[in-house]
């Protein structure tokens, strides 16, 4: 399974619906930056699996799908 179908699966999971194009190439976009950030080998030792703010994902993924 490739990042896209990842995302794609993600959207389907949280929205209830398939993502369209812009939020998919978002989504891809956001994952493929932050992917040193998420689940680093430090992680884990203090209970956290994410840096990543969801909050702050969601907010720049809208920002960056929009058409």
């Amino acid at each position: 399974m490739d990042i896209e179908d990842v995302m794609k699966t993600l959207a389907q999971s949280c929205w209830g619906r398939p993502a369209i194009d812009a939020e998919l190439v978002a989504m891809v976009g956001e994952l493929k930056r932050d992917v040193t950030a998420v689940a680093t080998l430090s992680d884990g030792k203090d209970g956290s699996l994410f840096n990543v703010e969801p909050a702050a994902f969601d907010r720049i993924l809208r920002a960056e799908a929009k058409p």
